[in-house]
């Protein structure tokens, strides 16, 4: 047991178990990084409330990724077979939407306006866009690769790209990139302490110290990210595992070092252990204390990517611990051995570099400090020039997504694959004409803003305008319509003249005249009718007379009476005769001239009829124009018209005056010409109803006629036939009586026959009389109403001619108003917001509330320069001057996409590192305070580390320029480069004014203990420098811009620290300390 402490086997077994359970505990790093190692932007930034807003829009853009399938045939037009195979595969995609997760998917298929946007211009490239679901579960990996393999398309090349697969892909090359420098650090560290060390044991012992303490740091780090979301990025497990590699193989030099001197000056290793572990360990403590504050000051960061750096505090802490009590089980039970097969231990040699550059500089310490500072500081201060924010240049140009990307910019824009959107937040909703016109008026506005290619809105979603939904075209309409409508007006002018010039010419004084004979001649019908009927009852009565005295007749009386009957017969005939002939002469009489003159009139007022319905319908085509002088002054401000208050109420007085004036003057003779046609139609009306009512009466009264013409017929045919029977019949009387009898009865049947069909005779001769009477009456009353229906189409001529020239005239001012500025205005009505053709648009546009609205901005730039980002603040100026005073005038506004993101971690990540950096020295500047017990010494040491980092870094922006094809450094390599190299390079000074202060107690100057200092532990310095230049050019094969950038500053700067620390700091130590009477010499040391 006692063996067991004395030789620090209980350390071992500790690290042993804490090895074993943070290995079984480390959870999925890459599912880490997906899940929380993304970067976060605080809320109050515009990518973040637009994100917000972006969530409203619904379930089919909630918690999903946008994703483009990229379909091309390089330089070469898709031909119809390969548009026919990209087609089914979209088709495949479309029925498969629920096996990949698809909410949403738009193709060029889907309308006109996608295919505008979706198809390049040469035909040679097809996009599909994707909305699908990401999940813990569904991963941004899981989405690439399914992906990949769906839009597999033959004869074709295609692509899966878009922001989150791209930094997916990032994510992979940097975990990539961990692995290999992880083995290639290992090696090249193993390397270098075989050389320094000429021992196999020493690198192995160092690397496996180093090894525990990466592990188990990792381990602990992911933990806190899982279970209280500690700050992680891509970049915190390959800073973590460079810096322990790195600085912890520094500070076993050091303490190894340290170890084997303690051991030459005879100790034995458990004593040369302690020893160590007092003097070397309290370096170490120092130097990581400088490392553990410069990191740590990251937890207060607000950019989450430089605050993901404070796991490299983490790993420190675990690096101190475990070279502290590790390290001492293996230089106490090894002792000697630990160098084998070097067995003489003479500790470190001197440093003849750091003695020389020491001693010129304490010989004239101001001289070098001017000549320092005249090379240094221009260096420092030329300037890095501006910074790469686009990620894409992470990763390798063979990565299919980039290719994808790089197509895309290629055949369409920069700016397409990754457009600005802008979203708009109001109180009330947005799919209203007034709002849309305040939309389309920003839109154009935003069209013809330098560096905009172009802009898609609610009103062009197409992204240019739609012409039949402005006032110009629409007023062509109306024009068009104004001309046609005056031409319809002179024609209905002309048509009503032609119309009266008929009215006054028929004859309707010609027609009276010859009803009134009519009229006449049918009165003299029916007395003559009533005539003949008196004479048939008579000659009836006396048949029936005669038939009864031949039922009771004496012989004397009858013959007497046979011969009367005899004589009456043929006066009855002729009576009969005569009758016939003055119905057939009263039949055609003037009913034919009647009849013409009726329908003549009849036709003159059909055709009065027709003109009138013609008028009316011409009258309601005819409206004042529907023009509001608010909306024109509006127009006019929009397009550039700079109005004072008093300057638009006089041009809107005016425009209303004008408007009021046409607007009465149509009014008023719209009123008039109504009454006109009004009393026209009325009078037409009513002539059309007696001309109906005479022609129904003389088509009835010709009936009548008819009828008692053949009744008439019929009984002078029937009285030739019975009066001359009945006269044989008389002569035959004396043949015998009962021949007579029979004869007299059938007399008596046929009389009575005829003494009915005289009865109807009478009565229709009566109603012709009637008829005709009234026909005559009616005729009179036409002429009056002609007259009066003549005076009205004179009036109505007149009104059409006014109107007609009042149309010419508002068609002259819509015309002129055409081609003002005011036409640009955007109208669209009230039907077509609520039609089916708009529906797309609200759904794309709009949110389900219609209170937010969004428009994207196609920029010419790449979406991630520093180009594209300038114009967002002047983007955002023309907003928010567009929506000023309007009713959108409280509207929430903000800028989404790349471009807006890639601009707000510029704001954020240019404020924070200078906040970050400035708390970090400052927590060095303490921590050196403590360590040299000065406060000169920290300004030099910080001062040195500045102008080492400035130099580097503008070193390195001409090196990736000249060898890496790079003009610009990446947005984050000046951070981390900074934190690497200030927090790293402090080591240094602190390694020398450590061991200066060893020196304190020594009777010798302090010029010759600065030297001395200087020139023993330059060799320490200098190994250390070259293990932790090989550590970070370990990162350059990763492949990763941003850690190949990183890696070259820090390696530069150490380089430069190298050179300027046995430079400056023994200047300042002179100046400082001033010692005339000190001489350098080697007895000094």
């Amino acid at each position: 047991m006692k063996w067991m402490t004395k030789n620090h086997v209980w350390g071992l077994l500790g690290w042993l178990i804490v090895l074993v359970a943070a290995i079984m505990m480390t959870p999925d790093t890459g599912k880490l990084v997906a899940d929380k190692g993304q970067i976060k932007i605080p809320s109050t930034y515009q990518s973040v409330r637009a994100t917000q807003m972006q969530k409203k829009w619904g379930s089919d853009q909630k918690n999903t990724t946008a994703v483009v399938a990229v379909f091309s045939n390089g330089d070469d037009k898709l031909t119809p077979a390969q548009n026919a195979a990209i087609e089914r595969t979209i088709d495949k995609l479309k029925s498969d939407k629920s096996k990949y997760q698809i909410k949403g998917i738009t193709t060029a298929q889907d309308s006109a306006t996608a295919k505008q946007q979706l198809v390049s211009k040469d035909k040679t490239t097809q996009l599909v866009q994707l909305n699908v679901k990401l999940s813990k579960t569904h991963t941004r990996s899981l989405i690439r690769d399914q992906l990949t393999k769906a839009v597999k398309t033959s004869g074709v090349k295609t692509y899966v790209t878009g922001s989150d697969i791209l930094n997916q892909d990032f994510s992979d090359a940097t975990q990539a990139g961990v692995r290999k420098t992880e083995v290639i650090a290992a090696i090249f560290i193993f390397v270098v302490l075989l050389l320094v060390f000429r021992s196999p044991i020493t690198p192995i012992i160092s690397l496996l110290t180093v090894a525990v303490s990466g592990l188990v740091s990792i381990s602990v780090v992911t933990n806190l990210v899982q279970h209280f979301n500690f700050p992680f990025s891509n970049f915190t497990q390959v800073f973590i595992i460079i810096v322990l590699f790195g600085i912890g193989t520094d500070y076993n030099i050091l303490l190894y070092n340290q170890f084997r001197q303690e051991m030459a000056h005879g100790k034995n290793p458990h004593d040369a252990t302690a020893s160590a572990i007092k003097i070397g360990g309290r370096t170490i403590l120092y130097s990581g204390l400088s490392v553990l504050i410069g990191m740590s000051v990251l937890a207060f960061a607000k950019f989450s990517l430089y605050r993901s750096a404070v796991g490299i505090a983490v790993g420190v802490v675990v690096l101190l611990a475990v070279l502290l009590t590790l390290n001492p089980f293996f230089m106490t039970v090894l002792g000697p051995n630990m160098f084998w097969p070097v067995r003489k231990s003479a500790g470190e040699g001197d440093s003849k570099l750091w003695h020389a550059l020491g001693s010129t500089a304490m010989i004239r310490p101001i001289l070098t400090l001017v000549v320092m500072a005249i090379v240094m500081v221009p260096l420092a201060l030329m300037g890095h020039g501006t910074l790469d924010y686009d990620n894409t240049v992470e990763i390798a140009d063979n990565v299919p997504a980039k290719r994808g990307f790089q197509v895309v910019q290629k055949h369409f824009s920069k700016g397409t694959a990754e457009p600005t959107t802008i979203y708009i937040q109001s109180d009330h909703r947005l799919n209203n004409e007034q709002s849309l016109q305040i939309i389309d008026r920003l839109t154009k506005q935003l069209q013809n803003s330098a560096g905009v290619k172009t802009v898609l809105s609610a009103s062009q979603p197409g992204g240019s305008a739609i012409k039949a939904l402005y006032v110009r075209n629409q007023m062509a309409t109306v024009t068009s319509g104004l001309t046609k409508s005056q031409q319809g007006l002179d024609k209905i002018n002309s048509g009503l003249g032609s119309a009266k010039q008929q009215l006054d010419g028929a004859n309707i004084s010609g027609g009276v005249d010859s009803a009134n004979q009519l009229a006449s001649g049918s009165q003299q019908v029916a007395t003559g009718t009533s005539t003949l009927s008196s004479g048939i009852n008579q000659v009836t009565q006396g048949v029936n007379e005669l038939n009864a005295q031949l039922q009771n007749s004496t012989s004397g009386s009858q013959q007497a009476q046979l011969q009367q009957l005899t004589t009456a017969l043929p006066q009855l005939n002729q009576a009969i005769s005569s009758l016939n002939d003055q119905v057939n002469a009263a039949s055609t009489g003037s009913t034919s001239g009647v009849t013409n003159s009726l329908t003549s009139i009849g036709s003159s007022a059909s055709d009065i009829g027709s003109q009138l319905g013609a008028i009316q319908n011409a009258m309601k085509g005819i409206s004042t124009p529907n023009v509001n002088a608010g909306q024109l002054v509006a127009a006019m401000q929009g397009q550039g018209a700079n109005l004072n208050a008093q300057q638009q109420q006089v041009v809107t007085a005016t425009i209303d005056a004008a408007l009021k004036q046409q607007s009465q003057a149509s009014a008023g003779l719209q009123q008039t010409l109504a009454g006109s046609l009004s009393k026209i139609g009325a009078d037409a009306q009513n002539i059309g109803s007696s001309d109906q009512s005479v022609a129904s009466q003389l088509q009835s009264l010709q009936g009548s006629t008819q009828q008692l013409q053949q009744a008439v017929s019929q009984l002078n045919t029937a009285s030739n036939q019975v009066l001359p029977a009945s006269a044989t019949a008389i002569t035959q009387l004396s043949g015998g009586l009962s021949q007579l009898s029979s004869s007299t009865n059938q007399l008596a049947s046929a009389m009575g026959t005829i003494n009915g069909n005289t009865g109807q005779l009478v009565s229709g001769a009566n109603q012709v009389a009637s008829g005709n009477q009234e026909m005559a009456s009616k005729l009179s009353q036409l002429g009056g109403q002609t007259a009066s229906l003549s005076n009205g189409l004179g009036t109505a001529t007149d009104g059409l001619s006014k109107i007609s020239a009042g149309s010419g005239q508002a068609n002259k001012y819509l015309s002129g108003l055409q081609h003002a500025s005011a036409a640009e205005t955007y109208y669209i009505p009230a039907a077509q917001l609520k039609s089916k053709t708009f529906a797309p648009v609200l759904k794309t546009y709009f949110s389900p509330d219609r209170k937010i609205t969004k428009m994207t901005v196609i920029l010419k730039d790449d979406p991630s320069s520093q180009t594209a980002m300038k114009r967002l603040p002047r983007l955002e100026g023309i907003v928010r001057g567009a929506l000023k005073g309007t009713s959108m005038n409280n509207a929430k506004v903000a800028f989404g996409g790349s471009t807006s993101q890639t601009n707000d971690i510029n704001e954020m990540a240019a404020g924070d590192f200078s906040r970050t950096a400035i708390i970090m020295l400052a927590g060095i500047f303490i921590a050196l305070m403590f360590v040299t017990h000065s406060l000169v010494q920290p300004i030099a040491i910080e001062g040195t580390l500045l102008i080492a980092y400035s130099g580097a870094t503008n070193i390195v922006h001409w090196l990736v320029k000249a060898f890496l094809g790079q003009s610009m450094l990446t947005w984050n390599t000046p951070f981390f480069a900074f934190i690497m190299l200030v927090s790293l390079g402090v080591d240094y000074s602190i390694f020398l004014m450590a061991k200066y202060r060893e020196f304190l107690h020594q009777p010798i100057s302090t010029d010759a203990k600065m030297l001395k200092a200087t020139t023993i532990i330059g060799t320490v310095v200098i190994s250390a420098g070259i293990i932790l230049s090989g550590t970070f050019a370990a990162l350059i094969p990763s492949g990763v811009m941003t850690l190949i950038q990183v890696a070259l500053v820090v390696i530069v700067g150490i380089l430069l620290l190298v050179i300027l620390i046995p430079i400056i700091m023994p200047a300042v130590m002179k100046i400082t300390y001033p010692t005339p009477e000190s001489r350098l010499n080697d007895d000094q040391k």
